[in-house]
């Protein structure tokens, strides 16, 4: 078994606080971020997350697939190229899986509130989403208000919308 200090990957950054490099992230590190993840979401056994970030990103590493595998609920992963071509896509995955959190960076939203046609919003149900965060990059507060009012009348709750902060110089959030 590894120990605490010992490395578990190395995370790259894209520069928000130096220039582009490597970080090392401990055992250690990514116990405490996951931990935290799970506090500040709310997440227990009965979550249900439903993401298409890659998992070369901390966002879909971290976030999507060890916080979900450590601390004990369902992730539900679709290919990103399946997103970007098709972003309802993600959508009917969160009302199929009855998901209670998915989250991505603000030009996803953006894409979802602009490309989601009302077609495609008929029986979608998002009640079930207690947390829809956006982070990764800088959030927009028009992007929020797009989203709670593009998918309202899908049982979006104005609460789930959850934006947040991390710094891969610090695992995630």
């Amino acid at each position: 078994l590894p120990r605490a200090h010992d490395l578990a990957f190395i995370q790259y950054t894209s520069g928000s606080t130096s220039a582009p490099r490597g970080v090392e992230v401990s055992h250690a590190n990514l116990a405490a971020n996951v931990d935290m993840i799970g506090a500040a979401f709310g997440f227990d056994e009965h979550s249900v997350m439903a993401s298409w970030l890659p998992p070369f990103h901390d966002m879909g590493l971290v976030g999507s697939i060890v916080a979900p595998a450590a601390l004990g609920f369902r992730s539900v992963l679709m290919a990103p190229a399946t997103f970007l071509r098709q972003p309802q896509r993600w959508l009917q995955a969160i009302a199929a899986y009855d998901a209670t959190c998915a989250g991505a960076p603000d030009f996803a939203w953006d894409l979802c509130a602009r490309r989601v046609t009302a077609a495609h919003k008929a029986g979608l149900d998002l009640s079930r989403l207690q947390v829809a965060y956006n982070g990764a990059e800088p959030v927009r507060a028009a992007t929020l208000r797009r989203v709670r009012d593009a998918f309202a009348g899908c049982g979006l709750r104005p609460e789930a919308l959850f934006p947040c902060y991390g710094l891969a110089e610090n695992t995630l959030l």
